[in-house]
């Protein structure tokens, strides 16, 4: 009995000691201000990163998180290009063991620079707001890609196992290309889209008509709803199971008014719902 009631105190203990760590609040650490660069490097390995807009021409790095070492990143200045690089290290067993969030990398970049964007993540996720960008490219293996308020003339996605979500954002050139997670995007407007995925959803919400839209997945539905009814769009659809409700679409022709902008979505064994 004693044992049973010792047992029920320690486990109590535990409990309030991992709730009173979970609890405690982030710690931010800077690490550095620098002079604007055209180029940006980024290559994490298992923190998150965030890019956000700096308050002024400088580029701002921070780590923030409840176990935070500067060792965790070195920084470099090579041929104008301004490099950032998670130190690989061995890890101990209970390291894998985690309460909280992993730590992440806050980048502020400058909006007053005209930059390319190369970020490289294996496990983190990714998180750019409110930024303008020349061009981006973006490389994950197994965490989510959130893009919110972006502006860029070309960006570039590539996703293994994450999900991919982009919101209020004016991208000319857009490509995304994902194994297994979803790609989500909301009110965005861009003249050419690619977007493939092999077993995941591809959604379009308040979507605006473009140019070129070329949306495929090889299993996923596709659902693509349009804010405003489009005017002149040509539609070419393969999948098993195809909805499509727009005003004046044309069954025969495919055809929206004269049909000068393009849309492509297929899908071998999911739906497509365009309304």
């Amino acid at each position: 009995m004693i044992r049973k009631i010792l047992l029920v105190l320690l486990c109590g203990i535990i409990m309030v000691t991992i709730i009173y760590f979970m609890k405690q609040p982030d710690k931010t650490m800077t690490i550095g201000d620098y002079e604007a660069m055209p180029h940006i490097d980024v290559k994490v390995d298992i923190l998150n990163i965030e890019i956000v807009e700096s308050a002024d021409d400088k580029i701002r790095v921070q780590l923030q998180g409840h176990t935070l070492d500067k060792n965790m990143l070195t920084i470099s200045e090579e041929n104008h290009t301004f490099v950032i690089k998670e130190q690989r290290r061995e890890k101990s067993w209970t390291e894998n063991i985690r309460f909280r969030p992993q730590a992440s990398i806050i980048v502020q970049l400058p909006k007053s620079q005209n930059q390319t964007l190369t970020l490289s993540g294996r496990d983190g996720n990714i998180i750019i707001q409110d930024v303008t960008l020349d061009t981006a490219q973006l490389e994950t293996s197994a965490g989510i890609t959130q893009l919110k308020n972006l502006s860029a003339s070309n960006a570039m996605i590539q996703s293994t196992d994450g999900n991919v979500t982009l919101a209020d954002s004016a991208i000319d050139q857009l490509e995304i290309t994902s194994t297994a997670g979803d790609v989500v995007i909301k009110e965005s407007l861009g003249s050419t889209y690619t977007i493939q995925t092999i077993d995941g959803q591809i959604k379009m919400t308040e979507a605006k008509e473009q140019s070129n839209v070329r949306v495929r997945s090889v299993s996923g539905d596709i659902g693509i709803h349009y804010k405003e009814p489009p005017t002149s769009l040509q539609l070419a659809m393969d999948s098993p199971d195809i909805v499509v409700k727009l005003p004046t679409y044309d069954k025969e022709t495919h055809l929206i008014g004269n049909g000068e902008n393009k849309l492509s979505a297929e899908t071998k064994d999911g739906t497509i719902r365009i309304k």
